[in-house]
């Protein structure tokens, strides 16, 4: 399992801070083909990272789907800015293009039954 070593640390010198994570993500191609599935770990404003058992280049320009509880269902466009070697797969980490709320948090609530 993926650690967050050094997470937020007073040497950290990201733009946004991060919040910590457990969701799934999907993955796509810049085309709309699915690719992965992999489990998020962190997100913020500007970026975001992930753990995945498929290997994924740095450079690659990649389309997420998202749902966090507080924000809803995000469609990401990001670029892959730095990998890393993490268990019985890789960590990555994510400069977003655009992110799109699809479904902001509480919508399509239907009745049970």
């Amino acid at each position: 399992m993926p650690q967050t070593r050094g997470f937020m640390n007073n040497k950290d010198k990201r733009r946004a801070q991060r919040e910590r994570h457990d969701s799934v993500v999907e993955i796509f191609s810049p085309a709309g083909k699915l690719l992965d599935s992999g489990r998020l770990i962190d997100f913020s404003a500007t970026g975001a990272a992930f753990f995945s058992v498929n290997a994924m280049a740095n450079g690659a320009r990649l389309r997420l789907r998202i749902r966090l509880l507080e924000k809803g269902v995000l469609d990401i466009s990001a670029q892959v800015v730095w990998t890393r070697k993490e268990g019985a797969g890789n960590l990555y980490g994510l400069k977003f293009d655009s992110v799109q709320n699809v479904y902001p948090a509480g919508e399509l609530k239907r009745p049970f039954g």
